[in-house]
């Protein structure tokens, strides 16, 4: 968390749900999720209206913008990026990528006392999911950073120990023999996330700043595309 208080809003579309949320600098925080279903592109400027609404500021006492980066859903990554960029340009305030994975955990340790480790996991094709380990701390503590793990062993150290309970941000999405609790505010948890030093606007670092992309054939292509190649 920035050692100076903020009003900071975030921005999480890696998996089915679509969730904002506002933490302003008192440290109250005001959050929406979606039900999972619609487009994100769609949801996200009403969203943001509803949550600086419901905390009594207007967008543009926004002072930091947060966006998970994934991993997760190729498109709606890109839509939540780009409408976050989008937000923290008109703004003039600073944007900062955190995993998207991280947040997830983070807000579901914070909703459940008793949970003490969560592995995340989302849909990556081809018989794999994308997966993350987590432990409680302040506020999460990575313990095993995302990855991409065949189904096939899901159920074996070091992704399955005594007490780990199994969360996906994903509405619709089942891994045979593991028992998945749904998380839909991702964003809840971004505004809980430690981040380094104090940061400025910078345009620079606005226009470089991309998704988690943990298939390179996936980055390959965005880099072709962008080469013309």
């Amino acid at each position: 968390m920035s050692s100076l208080p903020r009003n900071v809003v975030a921005i999480d579309t890696s998996g089915s749900f679509c969730s904002v949320a506002l933490r302003l600098s008192s440290g109250v925080v005001s959050s929406l999720s979606s039900p999972g279903s619609g487009d994100h592109f769609e949801q996200l400027p009403r969203m943001l209206e509803r949550v600086c609404d419901a905390s009594g500021v207007a967008s543009s006492a926004i002072q930091e913008v947060r966006i998970g980066v994934g991993p997760g859903s190729f498109t709606g990554l890109r839509i939540g990026m780009s409408f976050a960029k989008g937000l923290a340009w008109s703004l003039r305030v600073p944007l900062v990528g955190c995993s998207s994975f991280a947040a997830i955990a983070a807000a579901a340790l914070a909703r459940e006392d008793s949970k003490e480790r969560v592995v995340v996991v989302a849909d990556a094709r081809r018989d794999e999911v994308f997966a993350g380990a987590y432990c409680r701390g302040f506020p999460v503590q990575e313990e095993i950073s995302p990855c991409i793990v065949p189904i096939s062993e899901c159920l074996s150290a070091p992704w399955s120990v005594e007490g780990t309970v199994w969360i996906t941000p994903q509405r619709d999405f089942a891994v045979p023999g593991l028992s998945l609790s749904h998380e839909p505010d991702g964003a809840k948890g971004l505004v809980s996330l430690l981040v380094d030093g104090e940061r400025g606007f910078c345009l620079q670092e606005i226009a470089v700043l991309e998704p988690t992309y943990l298939r390179a054939v996936a980055a390959k292509t965005i880099e072709e595309r962008r080469l013309g190649t």
